[in-house]
C-alpha cells in the first residue's frame, strides 16, 4: 500500500503541496496535474478525461490493496491517518469536481453551496451557468466513473467504501440516477435502475437519509424527484429504518446544515413536540408502492421495540407516532383498519383472549401446557406498551379507545398479588393506566363499572392467574369449580376494596364521588346494580355469588363513607333521595300489610278457611331483608346528617323535610321492630333539631317540632365534656351519658354510643374506664344484640388493631355485660358470645401482625445486643451480675411474662385466660340460654387445655379451665332449679360424667400447680354434690329423703302400692291379659 500511496501523492502533488501551488498559480487543476506528468495524456484523450481516468485507476488500485491486506491495523492507519486520508479525499474530490459534475445533466447533484469543501488547493474548476451542460460531455467517462465507484461502494464496508460514503456517494447516486431515469438515456431494459437499487440496498438507511434528501431541491428535474421520494419513503421499512428516520428528523431540526447523521447517543438530540409531530407525519404516510397493511405490519415490530425502551426519548417518539400518527388518524386508526390491526390488536389479544384470531388460538394449543392461553411475557409486554401509549402522551380520545375495552382486564392485572418484581412493576403500570383513564376520560362511568365488577378475574372460558414464578398469565377456566371458603371470600373482597379506594384517591375524582356513592347505595339497598357484563365472570362463583355481591356493595359503601364522609355530607341530596325511596317503599308496604289485616278481620265466606290462623303471622325472609335494608338506610341517614344547620343548603333542607314526614309515618306503624322504631325516632329528633335551628330567629318556631330538646342539649354537653383533657369533666360527661342510657333516651344512636364507650375503655384514669364498663352493661340490657356484637368484635380483634391492654379492658366490659344480661343471654346473643369466646380460648387463634411486630422487635433487640457486645469486647454483663445480686425470681417472672405472649403468632395466654373466665360467667349466668352444644364444647375445651397446656407459664390457663368447669356445673344446677323439667342428661350423660370425673382425677394427680389442684378438688366435690342433688330431686322431690319404694301405680293395673293400709275397702282381684 505504500507504493500506491506514494504514486497518489506524486499524482496530486501539484494541487496539494504548497510550493507546487505557488509555482503554477493561475492554472486549472487539470492543467497542473497533466503538466506535472505528461504521460497521463495518451492516445488522443483530452486532458480532463485522462486525468480523471488516472485518478480512477489509482483509487481502484488502492482499494484492492486495502481489501487484500490481512493486516487490519495497517489498513486502519491508512484510512484514518490524516495524511493518507487527505490523499484519498483528494482523489475523490478530483473525480467529483472534474469527472462527475461537468457531465451531469442540469439540476442533478448537490448544489454547490451545500457541497463539502474540497481538499484540493489552487487552480480553478470550470463553472457552468446554471441549467447548462458542459460542451465536453463525456458519457463514457461518466459510465466508467459510475461502474468503478459502484464497485467500491458495494464492497460491504471494506477498503475505501467508508471514505466513498462520506465524501462522494451522493455524487455517485446522482450519476446512477441519471443513467437509470433520465429521458435522454435508454431506460427500457432497467439495468441501471437495478444496479442503483442494489447500490442503495447495500448502504445503511442512516447514511442514505441525508444523501437522498440532499438530491431533492428546487432545481431537481421532475423525472428524478419521484424515484428519490419513493426510495426515501421506503427507508423506514428497512431493519432499524424507523429509528434512523426519527434520528434524522431530530438531527435535521437541531443541527441545521449538518451533512451527516451522528449516532443517537452522541448527537444530543432534543425531541420537541414539533419534531415528534414531523416524525409522526412522515412515518404514517404510506408509500405508493406498498399497501397500508404491509407498511404498518412492517413498521409495527420496530415501533414496539422502541416503545419497550423504558424512559428513553425513543420511547416517547414511538408512543407519539403510534398514538397520534397512526391510531389517532381516522383512516388508519379505525377498528379493523390497517393501523388498528398492526398496533392495537397485538395489545388487545394478550389481555382479551376472547377476541383472539383463529391463528393465534391454534398456535397456543400447540404449547405443552394447554391450560395456558397467554404467557406471562405476553401479558407484561401488552400492559407495558399500553402504559407507554397512554401515559407518555395522554389524549382523552385515545385513552377512551384503548383502555375502555380493556378496563376490566387492566383492573384484574392491578389487583393481582405482588409475587415478583416484574409483577409489582406491572401492577403499578396498571394502576397508572386506570388513574389516567378515570381522570381524563371516563370519570364516574369508569368507577361505577369497576365497582360493579370488583372481583372480576376473566371471561367465561379464561381467567387471570399466577405462574410458578409469580408472574401473571391467562389460563383456561376449568369447567368445574369448587366453593370458596368464607374467609377467602372476605379477604378477596377486602383486597378489591382497598385497591378501589386507592384508585379513587389517586384519580382525585371528587366531582364523581357523589355519583359513584349514589350508585353503590342504590345497588346495596335497592338491588339495582348492573352486575357482571355478559361474557364475564367474577372470581366468586357458585352459591356465594349473590351474597358476595351484596357484601361487596355494602363494604364498599361503608369504606367510601368513612374515607369521604365530609365530601359526601356536603351535598347529600342525591343520596337522600335514594334513602327517601327506600323508606317510602317500606312504609307503603307496611301500610298495605296493616290494611290487609284489617280487612281480614271482617267475617266473610273467604275468611272462614283461615279462621284458625294466628292473628300475627311470623315474619317472612322477605320482610326480614326489608327490615335490614331500612335499618341500614337509617344508619346511612344518621351518618349523612350535618352537625349544624348552617352547613346545610336549602335543597338539602327540603329533602330532609320530606324524609321527616316519611319517618313520622314509620314510627306510627304497628308492625315495626322496636330497634327500627327507636332508630327512626332518634333520626326524627336529629332532623327536627336541624330544621328548628334553620329557622330564622324572628320566625315563630313550632314548639312541638323538637320534643326532645332537653335530651339533645344534654347529649351535646355530654359529648363535649367527654373530649375534655380534665378527668373530672370527662367523668361528668360520662355520667350524663349514662343517665340518658338509663332513661332510654331516643336521641342516642346505639352503634355510635357503643363505639364512644369502647373508646373510653382506653382512658388512663381507672374510675373513667370502670364507669364506661358499667355504662356498656346498662346499654346492653336495652340493646343486647348490637352492644354485645360490637363488644365481641372489639374483643376478638380480627384485624389486630388493639393492643393487649385494650383487649383485656374490653374483656372486662364484656364480662360485666354478659353478667348483666341474665335471662336475655339466649339465641343470637348467646351464640355470638359463646362462639367468639371459644374461638379465642382455643389454640387455633393466630395473630400474624402481632407476630411480625414481635419478630421486628426481637431483631432490633438482637442488633442492639450485638452492637453492645462489639463495643464491650465480649458478652455484656448485667448490673445484677456486677453487683453480685442477681434476682432469680425476677428473671423467672420475666421469662413467664415473655412466654405468655405466645409463639409463632399464637394468642396471648392472658387473653385466652380472660376468654375462659368470661365464658364461665356466661355459663353460670344462663347455661340453658347458651344451649347444650356450646356447653358441651366448653367442657371439651376445658379438658383439652388441662391435658395439653401443661407448661409452667400456662398455669393461669389451667386455673381458668378448672373454674370454667365449676361455673358450668353451677350454671346447669341453676338452670335445673329454674326449670325442673330440664333434663340434666342432655348436658352430662351418665356414661360421660363418669368418664369426665376419671379424667379430672387423673389430671389432679398429675397437676403440679397448687392453686389448680385446689380448684380440682372443688370441681370434683361440686360434681358429686350436683349428682347427689339430681338424685334427690328425682327421688325425694327436693325433701332430701332418698326413697327406694315403688313410685306411683303399676303400669297397666289399677293398683296403688302406696295406698294407706288403714284405708278400709274390699280387696279386689283384677285379671289382665
Amino acid at each position: 500500500m505504500a507504493a500506491q500511496l506514494s504514486t497518489i501523492e506524486s499524482f496530486l502533488a501539484p494541487v496539494l503541496k504548497r510550493d507546487a501551488i505557488v509555482k503554477a498559480r493561475g492554472q486549472s487543476i487539470i492543467e497542473r496535474i497533466s503538466s506535472n506528468d505528461p504521460s497521463i495524456v495518451q492516445n488522443g484523450q483530452g486532458p480532463r478525461s485522462a486525468v480523471v481516468r488516472r485518478a480512477l485507476q489509482l483509487l481502484s488500485e488502492l482499494h484492492q490493496a486495502l481489501c487484500k491486506d490481512p493486516d487490519v491495523k495497517r489498513v486502519q492507519e491508512v484510512l484514518f491517518t490524516s495524511s493518507s486520508r487527505r490523499l484519498i479525499d483528494g482523489l475523490l474530490d478530483l473525480i467529483s469536481l472534474e469527472g462527475i459534475y461537468p457531465n451531469l445533466l442540469p439540476g442533478l447533484g448537490v448544489p454547490i453551496e451545500r457541497r463539502l469543501k474540497s481538499v484540493l488547493q489552487g487552480g480553478t474548476v470550470t463553472q457552468l451557468p446554471e441549467g447548462t451542460q458542459s460542451p465536453e460531455h463525456d458519457e463514457d467517462l461518466l459510465l466508467q466513473i459510475a461502474n468503478q465507484l459502484s464497485a467500491i461502494g458495494m464492497s460491504s464496508g471494506e477498503g475505501l467504501c467508508g471514505a466513498l460514503q462520506k465524501r462522494t456517494l451522493v455524487d455517485l447516486i446522482a450519476v446512477k440516477a441519471q443513467f437509470a431515469f433520465s429521458p435522454k438515456h435508454d431506460t427500457s431494459n432497467g439495468r441501471h435502475a437495478l444496479t442503483l437499487k442494489a447500490l442503495l440496498d447495500r448502504i445503511p438507511s442512516s447514511v442514505l437519509f441525508p444523501i437522498l434528501t440532499s438530491l431533492i431541491h428546487p432545481a431537481t428535474p421532475d423525472w428524478l424527484k419521484e424515484p428519490i421520494s419513493i426510495s426515501l419513503s421506503l427507508l423506514p421499512l428497512r431493519p432499524g429504518g424507523v429509528r434512523d428516520t426519527i434520528v434524522f428528523i431530530a438531527s435535521a431540526a437541531t443541527q441545521t446544515g449538518s451533512q451527516s447523521v451522528q449516532s443517537e447517543a452522541a448527537s444530543g438530540l432534543v425531541f420537541s413536540l414539533e419534531i415528534l409531530n414531523h416524525a409522526a407525519k412522515v412515518l404514517s404516510s404510506v408509500p405508493s408502492k406498498v399497501t397500508s397493511t404491509y407498511y404498518f405490519a412492517t413498521l409495527a415490530p420496530q415501533l414496539f421495540a422502541l416503545l419497550d425502551e423504558e424512559g428513553t426519548d425513543m420511547q416517547r417518539a414511538a408512543a407519539y407516532v403510534i398514538g397520534n400518527g397512526v391510531i389517532g388518524r381516522r383512516k388508519y386508526g379505525a377498528p379493523r383498519s390497517a393501523g388498528w390491526m398492526a398496533f392495537v390488536e397485538p395489545i388487545f389479544k394478550p389481555l382479551l383472549p376472547g377476541v383472539l384470531s383463529e391463528t393465534f388460538q391454534s398456535t397456543q394449543k400447540t404449547e405443552v401446557n394447554t391450560d395456558v392461553i397467554v404467557h406471562s411475557d405476553d401479558v407484561y409486554s401488552a400492559v407495558h406498551r399500553l402504559a407507554a401509549l397512554i401515559l407518555i402522551h395522554p389524549n382523552p380520545g385515545l385513552v377512551a379507545r384503548l383502555v375502555g375495552p380493556l378496563l376490566l382486564s387492566i383492573w384484574a392485572v392491578a389487583c393481582r398479588s405482588h409475587a415478583s418484581t416484574s409483577q409489582t412493576a406491572m401492577n403499578h403500570k396498571a394502576i397508572q393506566i386506570l388513574v389516567t383513564y378515570i381522570s381524563v376520560s371516563a370519570g364516574a362511568t369508569g368507577l361505577i363499572k369497576l365497582a360493579d365488577n370488583l372481583l372480576w378475574d376473566g371471561g367465561l372460558d379464561w381467567k387471570f392467574g399466577l405462574d410458578h414464578t409469580g408472574r401473571l398469565e391467562i389460563r383456561r377456566r376449568p369447567q368445574e369449580y369448587r366453593e370458596i371458603e368464607i374467609q377467602a371470600i372476605t379477604a378477596t373482597v377486602d383486597e378489591g376494596i382497598r385497591n378501589y379506594i386507592e384508585l379513587q384517591n389517586q384519580a382525585r375524582s371528587d366531582s364523581d364521588l357523589l355519583d359513584v356513592f349514589a350508585h353503590l347505595v342504590s345497588c346495596w339497598l335497592l338491588g339495582s346494580g348492573s352486575g357482571l357484563n355478559q361474557g364475564q365472570r367474577s372470581a366468586i362463583r357458585g352459591s356465594w355469588e349473590d351474597a358476595v355481591r351484596a357484601l361487596t356493595y355494602a363494604k364498599l359503601t361503608q369504606d367510601m363513607l368513612e374515607k369521604h364522609k365530609d365530601k359526601i355530607s356536603a351535598n347529600p341530596d342525591q343520596i337522600l333521595k335514594l334513602l327517601q325511596r327506600v323508606l317510602t317503599a317500606y312504609v307503603t308496604k307496611a301500610k298495605q300489610h296493616t290494611s290487609n289485616r284489617e280487612k281480614s278481620q271482617h267475617v266473610t265466606m273467604a275468611s272462614i278457611s283461615s279462621i284458625v290462623q294466628p292473628a300475627d303471622a311470623p315474619v317472612t325472609p322477605a320482610e326480614e331483608e326489608s327490615e335490614e335494608i331500612v335499618s341500614v338506610s337509617l344508619g346511612l341517614l344518621d351518618a349523612l346528617l350535618p352537625f349544624r344547620s348552617s352547613d346545610t343548603n336549602p335543597s338539602t333542607l327540603t329533602a330532609l323535610r320530606s324524609i321527616l314526614g316519611t319517618l313520622t309515618h314509620l314510627t306510627a306503624l304497628d308492625r315495626v321492630p322496636s330497634s327500627i322504631r327507636l332508630s327512626a325516632t332518634n333520626t326524627v329528633s336529629q332532623i327536627s333539631r336541624l330544621l328548628h335551628d334553620s329557622l330564622s330567629p324572628n320566625s315563630a318556631a313550632d314548639p312541638t317540632l323538637s320534643p326532645h330538646a332537653s335530651a339533645l342539649a344534654t347529649h351535646a354537653v355530654a359529648l363535649q365534656n367527654l373530649v375534655s383533657p380534665l378527668p373530672p369533666i370527662r367523668a361528668e360527661g360520662l355520667a350524663s351519658l349514662t343517665n340518658l342510657i338509663i332513661s332510654s333516651s331516643p336521641v342516642l344512636d346505639i352503634p355510635s354510643t357503643t363505639i364512644l364507650l369502647l373508646s373510653l375503655l382506653q382512658d388512663d384514669e381507672e374510675f373513667i374506664y370502670l364507669a364506661a364498663i358499667k355504662a356498656l352493661g346498662l346499654l346492653a340490657q336495652k340493646h343486647s344484640k348490637t352492644v354485645t356484637r360490637m363488644l365481641i368484635e372489639r374483643y376478638v380483634d380480627q384485624k389486630e388493631e388493639g393492643g393487649l391492654e385494650v383487649r383485656l379492658r374490653t374483656g372486662e366490659a364484656l364480662q360485666a355485660t354478659v353478667s348483666s344480661l341474665g335471662p336475655m343471654l339466649h339465641g343470637y346473643t348467646a351464640a355470638l358470645v359463646g362462639e367468639g369466646l371459644i374461638s379465642i380460648a382455643g389454640r387455633r387463634g393466630t395473630r400474624p401482625k402481632t407476630a411480625e411486630e414481635r419478630r421486628k422487635r426481637n431483631l432490633v433487640a438482637e442488633r442492639e445486643n450485638m452492637e453492645a457486645e462489639m463495643a464491650w469486647g465480649g458478652e455484656v454483663p448485667s448490673l445484677d451480675e456486677i453487683d453480685g445480686d442477681q434476682d432469680e425470681a425476677a428473671a423467672r417472672i420475666a421469662d413467664v411474662l415473655l412466654r405468655w405472649e405466645g409463639q409463632e403468632g399464637e394468642e396471648d395466654v392472658r387473653i385466652r385466660a380472660s376468654a375462659l373466665s368470661i365464658l364461665g360467667v356466661a355459663c353460670e349466668t344462663n347455661a340453658s340460654g347458651l344451649g347444650a352444644n356450646l356447653v358441651s364444647i366448653s367442657v371439651d375445651l376445658a379438658v383439652s387445655i388441662l391435658k395439653l397446656e401443661t407448661a409452667e407459664e400456662k398455669a393461669i390457663l389451667r386455673r381458668a379451665s378448672v373454674l370454667l368447669m365449676m361455673s358450668i356445673i353451677r350454671g346447669i344446677d341453676k338452670s335445673d332449679e329454674q326449670d325442673p323439667n330440664l333434663n340434666y342428661q342432655v348436658w352430662f350423660p351418665g356414661e360421660r360424667i363418669h368418664e369426665f370425673m376419671e379424667v379430672l382425677v387423673y389430671l389432679e394427680r398429675a397437676e403440679k400447680d397448687i392453686i389448680v389442684k385446689g380448684h380440682f378438688e372443688e370441681v370434683l366435690q361440686g360434681i358429686r354434690d350436683y349428682m347427689a342433688n339430681e338424685w334427690r330431686r328425682l327421688n325425694g322431690e327436693g325433701s332430701g329423703e332418698i326413697r327406694f319404694s315403688l313410685e306411683g301405680q303399676l303400669r297397666g293395673l289399677d293398683v296403688n302400692p302406696e295406698r294407706n293400709t288403714n284405708e278400709r275397702g274390699k280387696p279386689r282381684i283384677e285379671e289382665v291379659e
